[in-house]
């Protein structure tokens, strides 16, 4: 019952910190004050620390994690912690809204100028109507999955900004058919 309990306050101080973060970043971001320590680290290796380290908690929501890393190296030069940032953003949503899908995958790939890392999942996917307006701050979709769930309606819009601002981007990926899919390109 122990280890049940400080499994609990461990996940729900991991929320409050990421949450906090991103208030924070979202402040820096605004006024433009928002500083970036770009580095040089293997991007495959960002995600299986990613994957590992968040593994127990995707399986606690009864997801399989699938990942597809295409051969070869992949070095970057950015910023490792708004890299990992973005990622869990995007990690937080699948396990928030993938509602009763089985799986989150991801897939590591590049081409001649970015490294590309798609996160999809096959839940119940982003409604059409809403598909222009989810990176807007605050926006959250009006249906009962969201308003079940906590958040602020501000992680897309932190990580896409600070994407955009490390010369990579955020957007939704429109390949696929069923769920949701965003690809993270730098």
């Amino acid at each position: 019952k122990q280890q049940a309990y400080l499994e609990v306050m461990v996940a729900e101080s991991e929320r409050l910190t990421r949450l906090i973060n991103n208030v924070l970043d979202f402040g820096k971001l605004e006024q433009g004050k928002k500083t970036y320590r770009p580095a040089q680290f293997d991007m495959a290796q960002l995600l299986e620390d990613l994957i590992h380290t968040n593994q127990i908690r995707v399986q606690k929501t009864g997801l399989k994690v699938l990942t597809d890393i295409a051969p070869g190296s992949y070095p970057a030069n950015t910023d490792r912690d708004a890299m990992e940032q973005a990622m869990l953003n995007l990690l937080d949503n699948t396990i928030k809204y993938a509602g009763q899908g089985k799986f989150i995958r991801f897939i590591l790939d590049k081409d001649n100028r970015f490294i590309r890392i798609r996160i999809q999942d096959d839940g119940p996917g982003i409604d059409p109507a809403s598909r222009d307006k989810i990176f807007e701050k605050f926006y959250r979709a009006d249906n009962s999955l969201t308003t079940s769930q906590p958040g602020s309606g501000l992680g897309l819009s932190i990580a896409r900004q600070m994407l955009r601002d490390l010369g990579g981007d955020l957007s939704l990926d429109t390949t696929v058919k069923q769920g949701a899919g965003f690809i993270l390109r730098i």
